[in-house]
């Protein structure tokens, strides 16, 4: 039995949580590291199974907890050799920190890293299979969509996506124009649409369980992403709940799958 739990998410702080009977890791440390210990036991996980962090990137709404969590209990920190760079000096001297393998082994998992389009030194986002042989993803903070992406996910059984953003919330509200073309662009984060269109393909490819997540708080509703990928799924002829589930990571979650 495995669990898939998105515990933050959000341009306020992201962490998701998977396990094994073996033990369990984290994708990103997000959010203090007290309110992830608060939420893992909310739960009923005791974070001393934790085995270890892996790190998108640099930014601090992925990193805020990895110092204080990577020395309370002892965890090696993974990430690619740029992200590492650009945490530089955040992360205690005596915390393990280790450049991401081609393939890593851990709590019964095996750990993949890809690469993503975002404003950052090297984001990579997570392929995970599980000890059954099947694959969970972990994808979001990135401006496009690439073949390889494509190649990954459609191998999966669970995803969790990025649909940050709703064009037109974007584009007419009160962010800066600079800041508005990095999200838009090529290395700053999907919207609603983007992450739509790659559904149908998904879902036809045999990914069943599909999770939306990193919404904006300003620019996007959880209503609205919903609406966007129900509506494209069905335009293609799928039906939640009998193609497909879906969920949408809000910045406090509190579902957890069980993949049984």
């Amino acid at each position: 039995m495995a669990r898939f739990c998105p515990l933050f998410s959000g341009s306020s702080g992201n962490c998701t949580y998977i396990a094994t009977a073996a033990g369990g890791l984290l994708v990103d440390a997000g959010v203090s590291a007290k309110r992830i210990e608060t939420a893992l036991r909310e739960r009923e996980v005791d974070p001393r199974t934790l085995r270890a962090i892996l790190v998108t990137h640099e930014h601090t709404d992925h990193t805020a907890g990895v110092r204080v969590l990577a020395k309370r209990y002892g965890l090696p920190v993974y990430a690619s050799e740029g992200t590492l760079l650009g945490m530089e000096g955040t992360i205690d001297t005596t915390t393990e920190i280790h450049r991401m393998p081609d393939e890593l082994a851990v709590a019964d998992m095996g750990v993949r890293a890809f690469a993503l389009s975002h404003d950052a030194h090297q984001p990579t986002g997570y392929e995970i299979t599980l000890p059954d042989g099947r694959r969970l993803a972990v994808l979001t903070d990135t401006g496009i969509i690439t073949d390889e992406h494509r190649r990954i996910l459609k191998q999966c059984d669970v995803v969790l996506i990025e649909s940050n953003h709703d064009t037109a919330m974007l584009r007419t509200g009160p962010y800066p124009y600079p800041l508005k073309e990095r999200i838009l662009g090529e290395h700053g984060h999907l919207s609603n649409t983007d992450c739509a269109a790659l559904l149908p393909y998904l879902v036809e490819a045999g990914v069943t369980r599909l999770v939306l997540g990193h919404l904006s708080r300003e620019n996007n509703t959880p209503a609205i992403a919903r609406r966007e990928a129900i509506s494209r799924l069905a335009g293609s002829g799928m039906a939640e709940h009998l193609d497909y589930t879906l969920a949408v990571a809000e910045p406090v979650c509190s579902g957890c799958l069980t993949i049984v």
